[in-house]
């Protein structure tokens, strides 16, 4: 299931649904109807989310930076809070947060529709948002990781 998922996740957008619902008739006629089910109920991802699977799968080197940019902001901001550390380190962890951040934003901006236009101005918001989020946040941050993100994803919080 996994690699089916990994291969409908990596497709162009406007392709999810039909290569979805054909995998599905496959499985059901092969008799294979618990694998067809769990795979009908793959949605497609918005395409916010679309790209930022996008962002993640076509660039490993800086997914895997902004997950450890991320990692080192929350134990930054630990720090300050506990007072093992000042403003100087949650300053560095940021920058290190935003270039990361910048780096994944910077390969989404080039993908482009199911029309062949580039990304709107709203949607890149959306998909620095989503990045920025699962930096953050270990359990959205699995379905990024594997570019699976099926939504949107928002960070509410002290940063």
């Amino acid at each position: 299931m996994s690699d089916a998922a990994d291969e409908l996740y990596g497709l162009p957008l406007e392709e999810f649904v039909p290569a979805r619902d054909a995998l599905v008739r496959e499985l059901r006629a092969a008799g294979r109807r618990d694998e067809g089910k769990a795979v009908a109920a793959l949605r497609k991802p918005s395409v916010a989310a679309w790209a930022a699977n996008q962002a993640v799968r076509s660039q490993p080197k800086a997914a895997r930076e902004l997950w450890a940019a991320g990692d080192g902001l929350l134990a930054a901001h630990q720090d300050v809070i506990a007072r093992r550390a000042g403003g100087d380190a949650l300053r560095a962890a940021t920058a290190r947060h935003r270039a990361a951040l910048r780096e994944l934003l910077a390969a989404a901006s080039g993908l482009l529709d199911g029309r062949g236009r580039g990304l709107s101005a709203t949607t890149l918001e959306r998909v620095e948002a989503t990045l920025y989020a699962v930096s953050l946040d270990a359990e959205s941050r699995e379905a990024a990781e594997a570019g699976r993100l099926e939504r949107e994803e928002r960070r509410v919080g002290a940063f």
